[in-house]
């Protein structure tokens, strides 16, 4: 397994994992499991570890070749350029896209979809689903499959997604792409986040995110959409969750925990012994039944810590009142980092991932991630596109764990 991301982080995991720069590649250039962390308070490689990662991915994809690809936001040139030109070297090149990617700015100003018009042009991807490369983008009033509006000042659904998928890249036959990073700048620059490259190896896990980004495609460029969807599927040490999902009859969105997915999972862990242990960085927090289920298992003798983004909003009332001195540690991160040009910025972290070491439906030692685009929040598991991904790896756990370790130990997150 290869681990790229931030120099710190990369010291704690040296032992036990490879340590490689971002865009390294094998001399027989096959793509190895690979865990991607930036740092946005580092170096401009550092802040741009995962971008680096997905333009390795798009420059090594041959003639011949399909990248299927699904994202929320696009401003990334880069990433823009790379898949043009994958176009016109001979792979075939199909990403859908959210409708807040249209414009190239949304309603509060900030870059959305500076991209999307080089991507649509004749000389970029096109836009016409007959030919072999193109740029789909969701109907602006939903998600290409979620089609709810929760009301209460919900906006609606949306296509949260972040994924790529390659048939090959290099020698290296179906590779997935998972990250909880927007192609924006801010996200490099800003926020922490993560992502996993992941060769299929005969796990069936490419052919269960393809199946899924066909019925968007499907669903995106004809009919209503769906007001829930939500399929899993097991592919060998992956289980993928595509949202939304809806509530069972006689309840809201909001108060049934027997449908949310995360306090399902949670439900799994067992804290007899007092061993196991949960960590979350997550960027959005609002659902009051996983918090709820995380101070039970605190009770119950489970070591958890929590890192939330610390913008305004984003860990909600409900949930900060249920989990306030009630977990073993809660951090909000909202540090700010000064760059060359003596501007200051607010670092704060997009990812979204929960940690499970211990003991899993009745397993004991178990190691996993959960990650993918999956905010706790009701938009993300009642209304929108969205992916949650199933991990069961050590190595991959241990990255991840290394990346919580060193963002907690940073100046960018404080306790309370």
């Amino acid at each position: 397994m290869r681990i790229r991301n931030a120099a710190a982080v990369g010291a704690l995991i040296l032992g036990a994992s490879l340590l490689e720069v971002p865009g390294a590649v094998a001399a027989d250039d096959s793509v190895a499991l690979t865990a991607t962390f930036n740092d946005p308070a580092g170096t401009t490689a550092q802040q741009d570890a995962i971008r680096n990662e997905l333009i390795s991915l798009i420059d090594r994809t041959p003639a011949g070749a399909e990248i299927n690809g699904s994202m929320y936001l696009f401003t990334d040139g880069g990433v823009g350029n790379a898949l043009i030109a994958a176009k016109k070297r001979g792979v075939k090149v199909k990403l859908i896209v959210d409708g807040d990617a249209v414009a190239a700015t949304g309603p509060d100003g900030k870059a959305t979809g500076s991209e999307y018009a080089a991507l649509a042009a004749a000389t970029g991807l096109g836009t016409d689903l007959a030919a072999d490369s193109w740029v789909l983008a969701c109907p602006v009033t939903r998600g290409c499959i979620g089609n709810r509006n929760l009301g209460g000042g919900d906006d609606g659904a949306i296509n949260h997604n972040k994924f790529l998928l390659f048939s090959k890249v290099g020698s290296t036959d179906k590779v997935v792409f998972q990250t909880s990073a927007n192609l924006t700048t801010s996200q490099r620059r800003n926020l922490f986040n993560n992502a996993v490259t992941i060769p299929d190896a005969g796990s069936g896990l490419y052919a269960a995110y393809l199946a899924y980004w066909q019925d968007m495609r499907a669903y995106g460029s004809s009919g209503d959409g769906l007001a829930t969807y939500y399929k899993t599927t097991d592919s060998g040490p992956y289980k993928t969750y595509f949202f939304p999902r809806q509530e069972r009859t006689g309840t809201t969105y909001s108060t049934d925990p027997g449908t949310d997915t995360v306090v399902s999972l949670l439900n799994n862990v067992d804290c007899a012994g007092g061993t196991t242990r949960i960590r979350i960085g997550m960027y959005a927090f609002t659902r009051s039944q996983v918090a709820d289920r995380l101070v039970q298992l605190k009770g119950a003798g489970c070591r958890v810590e929590l890192l939330h983004n610390g913008e305004d909003g984003n860990l909600g009332s409900a949930v900060r009142d249920t989990i306030a001195g009630r977990l073993d540690y809660a951090a909000r991160c909202a540090g700010t980092a000064t760059d060359a040009a003596g501007v200051a910025r607010t670092i704060g972290i997009h990812s979204k991932y929960l940690l499970i070491e211990g003991t899993y439906l009745g397993g004991a030692n178990r190691k996993l991630v959960f990650t993918g685009s999956h905010n706790y929040t009701y938009p993300n598991l009642r209304s929108h596109d969205e992916t949650l991904l199933k991990i069961d790896n050590a190595a991959v756990y241990d990255a991840f764990a290394a990346n919580f370790e060193s963002i907690k130990a940073g100046p960018h997150c404080t306790a309370w």
